[in-house]
This record gives structure tokens, sequence and C-alpha cells, in this order.
């Protein structure tokens, strides 16, 4: 049977709870306060927890952060239930890892349906997790720059949507640009968990559960983790734990895009060290240029096979001195592809909250990307025309036609 534990200091409010929850013959659990319930939750393990905020000795914030520090709650469904209704109260719930806020006084079969969704979502996720690995692990590519503004954040996440939109396969988006990640702003998420939530786990300790508690998905399909909303939240990620995620996630996705941090910190080497591609981006100008031949350098000193290592050019501005043909040859090396200048449409997008393959796929940059990501795809899913082809699909099978026509 489904346990509930409700902790409030409120009497009524127990009654008023049970009472919302009566036709879903749960056992319910009852704490009058903060630490005791935080003891209670120990002990019972209960499958939801609804808690106030506003208690005589720790809040309902505190005793959601306790709990997620521990992995046996990592991905217990907590909803806040409390009088404060503003939206600076909301985000406080989220950000100390509840899945949910409700507000008082509450409508007994709204609470009722929240309850049973936020169930029906732990059930779904443990479903997924516990599905058949795929006979081939994921292809993971790394998005790596030791320059910032070269559009690395924007080409990951284009680069997750574009394959989720080619192939429906399961494809997920990791910001690993712990101290100041921009995914989730970019695909205009809320930041409900985050790396922190696990960022005290021992490598042995990041299961299938505690990383299935971290994920969000967005409207595109595309699964993400994002980075931690505070700087000071980094901190505690272990490079071990973080290994041992990606490892975990390498047997339940087929691809998996990393937007690496623009250094060789223990994030950026343990994303690096898995991925089977690193797009190495730069923008045409020598300062961009530098870096990526001190990245080359290091890359070779790490031991990394060169054919890991793919160049991207990224043109953030209209006009450079410094011709695609003079960084190839710089370089000594080809740019898999180059992404064109584009007013405006990249910096809109950020400001929008939305992926351009996703939101503009009729621009020829989105296309120019979409054509990218199918062509980084695995060879086994561009080999064999799917039973039922995506639009994203069918928009990159039109084009290569016509390009075939040209030649």
């Amino acid at each position: 049977m489904t346990r509930v534990l409700i902790i409030d200091d409120e009497p009524i409010n127990h009654q008023l709870v049970a009472h919302a929850l009566e036709p879903l013959k749960f056992e319910l659990h009852f704490s009058a306060n903060g630490r005791d319930g935080v003891a209670q939750a120990r002990t019972l393990k209960p499958d939801v927890i609804i808690t106030d905020v506003m208690m005589p000795d720790i809040n309902g914030y505190e005793v959601t952060r306790i709990l997620r520090r521990e992995p046996q709650f990592s991905s217990t469904p907590i909803l806040v239930l409390t009088a404060q209704s503003g939206l600076q109260d909301k985000i406080k719930s989220f950000e100390a890892g509840a899945d949910d806020h409700l507000t008082k006084p509450f409508d007994a079969a709204e609470l009722a349906v929240r309850v049973t969704s936020l169930l029906r979502r732990v059930e779904a996720a443990k479903g997924s997790q516990q599905r058949e690995a795929a006979k081939e692990s994921a292809r993971m590519i790394a998005i790596h720059s030791l320059r910032g503004g070269t559009g690395c954040s924007s080409l990951a996440v284009n680069l997750g949507v574009g394959l989720i939109g080619v192939w429906k396969k399961p494809t997920i988006l990791l910001d690993l640009t712990m101290t100041a990640g921009q995914v989730a702003l970019m695909l205009n998420m809320t930041l409900r968990r985050t790396w922190a939530d696990i960022a005290r786990f021992e490598s042995g300790e990041v299961d299938a559960d505690a990383i299935g508690s971290i994920l969000s998905v967005h409207d595109s399909g595309l699964t993400i983790i994002p980075a931690p909303t505070f700087p000071a939240e980094a901190e505690e990620m272990r490079g071990e734990a973080l290994g041992a995620a990606i490892q975990q996630l390498k047997g339940q996705y087929e691809y998996i895009v990393a937007d690496l941090p623009h250094d060789f910190s223990a994030p950026a080497i343990q994303g690096l060290d898995a991925a089977d591609m690193i797009l190495m981006v730069a923008s045409p100008d020598m300062a961009s240029i530098r870096a990526v031949t001190a990245a080359l350098d290091t890359y070779e000193k790490l031991g990394y096979p060169k054919e890991k290592i793919k160049f991207v050019l990224n043109a953030i501005f209209p006009h450079s001195n410094l011709s695609k043909e003079k960084i190839e040859a710089a370089l000594g090396m080809s740019a898999i592809v180059t992404i064109p200048y584009v007013q405006d449409a990249f910096v809109d997008a950020i400001n929008m909250g939305y992926p351009l393959v996703f939101q503009k796929p009729e621009l020829p940059v989105s296309g120019v990307l979409e054509d990218f990501a199918f062509h980084i795809s695995k060879d086994a899913h561009k080999k064999t025309k799917p039973e039922n082809p995506t639009d994203a699909w069918t928009r990159v099978y039109k084009r290569y036609q016509e390009r075939a026509k040209r030649k």
C-alpha cells in the first residue's frame, strides 16, 4: 500500500489532508513538526511526503533539503503544502528540492490529483530506467572550448533537440558547466532539481533512482540534467560521482550531449573521458584559435585519439579577417561543420528560451544544425530509413536530395 507522510504542526490540516486522500486508500502517517517528520521519514520510507512550511522547529524548506541530501529520498516525491502563495515562496520550494507546491486553502480533489501525478511520474521514471539496456551504449558528444562566448551552449542545446527531433530516440543533455550553466535558461525550463541534489553522494550511491530524481524533460522530448542554480552548490560535486552518473546514463540513452565548462576541471575531464566525440568549438578570431591550439595540446597529453576530436567553426560575428581556410591551415584540421552568422537569431533564441531547431526549423541555420545532428548520429541509425520518419528526418532527407541534384 502507498505510504504518505504528512508533516504539519496544525492537527486540523492533518484532518483536511486525510479527507482529501481518503478516496485513494493510502496508508497515512502524521508528524507534528519538522524534526519528527525527518525521523519518521527515515523509519517509514514513505512513497510521498507532504510538508508544511511554517513549523516551530525547522521549516518545510529545511525538511526538504535534509531529506534530499540522503540517497534513500533522492527520488521520493515531496509536495510543499503551505499558506505562502507568492512566486518567491514557490521558487524556494523548488530550490529546496520539492517536486510540487500547493497553497492553502486547497481543493481536496486538486491535492489528490497532484499526489497521484507525482506517484505516476515516479513509476514512469522507474519503468524507463528499468527497461532493458540498449544493445549499443549511448553515443556521447562533448561540446568544449577553452574560451567562453563561442556558442558552445547554443550548439549543445540545438544538437540535443536536433537528435531527439530526427530520431525520437532517448536523448539527454547534460549541463556540466557547474558554476554558470545556461542550458535550462536556453530551454525556458524551471530549475527544480539539478546536479546539486546528488552532489554529496559517493560514486557507489549514484544509482538509477538517484539520477532519475534530477531529470527534467523539455517539450521537444529532450531530457536534461541542469547545472546548479548557485556556483557554491557545484563545489560539492565529486568527480567520481559524476563519472558514475555518466556511465549509468550511457546504458539508458541512445545519445548524450554534454555542454562542458571552458576549462579542464573535474566535470570537464569526466565529460571528455566518457565522450565518443569531442566537438571543439571556435569563433574566427585569434584568441579563440589560440584556445583551440591549447586544447589540442592538452587533448594529446591526455591521450585522446585524434579521430575523437572534431573542429566546429562558429561564425558568431558577421566579418573576420581570418578566413575558414586560414584557420584550418593554422590548426592542421578541417572543420566538420561551419555554423553561419545569423544576425540576432541566436541572441533572440536565448532571450526567449527556445532552440532554433525546435521553434524555427524553417531557418537555413536551423537546417545546418539539424543536418549536423544527423551527420554525427550513430551509423546504424543513418543507414536505415525509420519506419515512421519524423518531420525533422524528412527535412534532412529533402535537403540531402536537393544537394545531390545540384552536384
